[in-house]
């Protein structure tokens, strides 16, 4: 079994006599093939770019994918993660909303209204805070190397004084187009400087209060418990539950489909890269291999062919996602 694996790999990559010196790896239309898979694979993920800002999990996978690449870069330089914060959200979701309600992209509005209004209107009480903003993006990879690449807007991602980030993804009428902004915000909230505090002043109250309190808490949940045991489900209450089972199936739906739009827009393309790579590897052995087994014997055609694909897969690799998205015409900004 394993000599007639061997045989047959020796057939498909080796130049020999049985081959007749065209290794079937080169020869056949296997490449052809694999051209041809990894161009439709490449149709899909470039028509997700327009599809995918339609979708209702565009905002939540641009939010996700932000925080994540915020977070990676931050743990690359050694800093501690920045936790997301439902109020810092909402207050990136207002700012996001004065921009396009009224056609302004800038820290501050027309009314002289400041970012830090919205932080306060959201009752994120804050410590430090700071703002990056964008607008007109495709990808969130796109707009965070825009933010990374300017050295005010990554002060702001690598600030060691941050503990929380908010971030808001809105489509909306931008003068005239609809467009995408994008509020990112930092901040640290002013209670954390007070946590020590209150875990000292709580330490100072009675040990005796607190064990009555234990006990009563305790006595509590077992007249729970015991009532809880007692209660008989009736039959239209278990109907009750059944029905309530489709509502859990749409949830698990809707996170298959997000999971699935965040792989093709995060880690899919990663991937027909990698084939490509490893096929331009195969390709390139494999010429050497026919050229230089049996140098008396060469094909001109099939070599030309085998150059022919390593030229096809080295502008596969070339053209890689943030070089595709260059041109789709967009007007990226940041602030």
């Amino acid at each position: 079994m394993f000599k007639k694996i061997i045989s047959t790999l020796k057939l498909v990559f080796i130049p020999s006599e049985r081959n007749n010196y065209r290794p079937k790896f080169l020869d056949s239309n296997f490449l052809f093939y694999c051209v041809l898979a990894l161009f439709l694979l490449k149709i899909i993920s470039f028509s997700l770019f327009f599809y995918l800002p339609k979708t209702a999990f565009f905002a939540d996978i641009s939010k996700a994918l932000l925080v994540e690449l915020t977070n990676k870069e931050r743990e690359s330089t050694g800093l501690s993660p920045l936790k997301e914060n439902f109020k810092l959200d909402n207050a990136a979701f207002l700012k996001a909303q004065d921009m396009l309600n009224f056609d302004y992209f800038s820290h501050q509005s027309p009314q002289g209204i400041t970012p830090w209004h919205w932080f306060l209107e959201a009752g994120y009480n804050y410590q430090i805070a700071g703002e990056n903003l964008g607008i007109g993006f495709l990808d969130s990879e796109e707009i965070y190397k825009a933010w990374s690449d300017s050295s005010s807007h990554k002060a702001n991602l690598l600030n060691t004084r941050y503990k929380d980030i908010g971030i808001a993804v809105l489509k909306g009428d931008f003068k005239g187009s609809e467009t995408t902004v994008v509020v990112q915000l930092f901040g640290t909230f002013k209670e954390e400087i007070n946590k020590e505090f209150k875990k000292e002043s709580e330490n100072l109250s009675g040990i005796e209060s607190k064990e009555e309190v234990t006990e009563e808490i305790q006595e509590e949940n077992q007249q729970e418990q015991e009532e809880i045991e007692e209660e008989e489900i009736s039959p239209q209450e278990l109907a009750g539950f059944e029905e309530e089972k489709p509502i859990f199936y749409q949830e698990a739906q809707m996170d298959l489909k997000f999971n699935l739009f965040k792989f093709m827009t995060k880690d899919y393309n990663n991937l027909l890269q990698i084939i490509a790579t490893y096929l331009l590897y195969g390709v390139i052995l494999g010429l050497v291999l026919n050229i230089f087994i049996r140098f008396d014997i060469q094909h001109e055609d099939l070599i030309l062919k085998t150059i022919f694909f390593i030229i096809v897969f080295l502008i596969f690799i070339i053209a890689e996602k943030n070089i595709l998205i260059t041109f789709i015409p967009h007007n990226l900004g940041i602030y």
